[in-house]
């Protein structure tokens, strides 16, 4: 009688034992299973995500403008149109104590710019990029440098022709300004484009 308690209480024990074990697997491939569905959810949604960004690039380059090196083109308010573009590894200030230097090279474009708008108006250094157009590199403007060059002709020289980026333009009045980047010492102009992104549409304008 007591060798078959033990056996039923053996037998027990065994199947308690192998229906943990069973039950944890089981809960084990749930979370496997829910963790597999999330990452494929994922997944789906990033590549929807990334056709989406495809088809909206493939929009935004459809709908931008571009223009050949002296041409004048409009871009949100403006019109725009590169005069001069040069290389540098110094930007003088008008009295030499504040000359921006590089160890790379600098990217000196001179622009006209014109106010199409209703009222005056000013530009923001963020809406220019110059990019590579060969291996898609972009470089923001340095602003100190273009100040500087700016200050040289507006403060030093005295030209009213030219304008800094803080000040406000009244409509149909060309101005001239500088916008310079700083560059590695192998960006080849012949691939540069210079963009403005305005609030609807890019504007693409060959360096060459």
């Amino acid at each position: 009688m007591k060798k078959r308690v033990i056996l039923e209480i053996v037998c027990a024990i065994i199947i308690f034992i192998v229906g943990y074990f069973v039950g944890d697997s089981a809960a084990i491939n749930r979370v496997n299973k829910s963790l597999n569905s999330t990452d494929s959810n994922q997944t789906s949604s990033t590549k929807a995500d990334d056709n989406s960004n495809t088809n909206d690039s493939k929009q935004k380059k459809s709908d931008a403008k571009v223009y050949k090196f002296g041409n004048e083109g409009t871009s949100d308010g403006w019109t725009i149109k590169i005069l001069d573009v040069k290389e540098a590894t110094t930007i003088p200030s008008g009295d030499g104590s504040d000359n921006k230097t590089t160890q790379q090279k600098f990217i000196i474009i001179k622009l006209q710019m014109t106010n199409v708008s209703q009222a005056a108006a000013q530009y923001d250094d963020s809406e220019f990029i110059l990019a590579n157009n060969k291996d898609q590199k972009q470089y923001q403007i340095d602003s100190d440098a273009s100040l500087t060059a700016n200050q040289v002709e507006t403060i030093y020289k005295k030209n009213s022709n030219f304008f800094l980026s803080i000040d406000n333009v009244n409509p149909n009045m060309p101005k001239q300004t500088y916008m310079i980047f700083e560059v590695p010492k192998n960006f080849n102009l012949q691939n540069g484009v210079l963009a403005h992104t305005g609030n609807n549409q890019i504007s693409w304008f060959y360096l060459k």
